[in-house]
């Protein structure tokens, strides 16, 4: 499988400012690039390819090229919403075709987009380009959050550790603040292994 490669960023993060300043008891603004940089921290330590979930929290755009011509591609991540399938030649110039690739998600959560299997490849092919949309959704002001409630309770309680204990290590040397036993159950059930 190729590795994904991430074309836009979510729009936003999973959880809101003011969700973790309610969170953590917060009616100051002092604190907010901190309280931000703590929430960066969170989320880029759970979110994507390098995120220990290896899954996409919040909607966000990622391409897979792949160099042999199959009827089935797999891809990095669960929850896909759209996908394109575009074949390029050796220069990286589209090659045309009428083939129609279909997106299917198994109950496992694993998605792939897969061609009829009488299709053949069209001649000149050097890449097949996945593009497609993964996350749990988009998030809307006014509409219901579409990150699960355990995922969005870990965010806010590990940026509330980072908040309170912001110093990494105690004297000799042990580390002063690890990742909670709450956290770790909050996010076990969504955690995924990329190859």
């Amino acid at each position: 499988m190729a590795l994904p490669v991430r074309v836009t960023a979510p729009e936003v993060p999973p959880v809101t400012l003011d969700e973790i300043k309610r969170h953590l008891r917060i009616d100051h603004d002092d604190e907010d690039d901190l309280i931000g940089l703590y929430l960066d921290a969170a989320v880029g330590h759970l979110d994507g390819l390098s995120g220990t979930l290896t899954r996409c929290l919040v909607n966000q755009v990622w391409r897979q090229d792949f160099h042999r011509f199959r009827h089935r591609f797999d891809l990095a991540f669960p929850n896909v919403s759209d996908a394109s399938v575009a074949y390029l030649d050796a220069a990286g110039n589209d090659i045309a075709t009428t083939h129609v690739w279909a997106l299917q998600q198994d109950e496992g959560e694993d998605a792939h987009v897969s061609l009829d299997v009488s299709a053949a490849a069209p001649s000149g092919l050097e890449t097949i380009r996945v593009t497609y949309t993964a996350g749990y959704g988009a998030i809307v002001e006014g509409e219901a959050n579409p990150v699960p409630g355990p995922i969005r309770s870990a965010i806010l309680l590990m940026v509330g550790d980072l908040y309170r204990f912001r110093e990494t290590a105690e004297a000799g040397g042990a580390p002063s603040v690890q990742m909670s036993l709450t956290v770790e159950r909050l996010l076990s059930p969504y955690r995924r292994h990329f190859l």
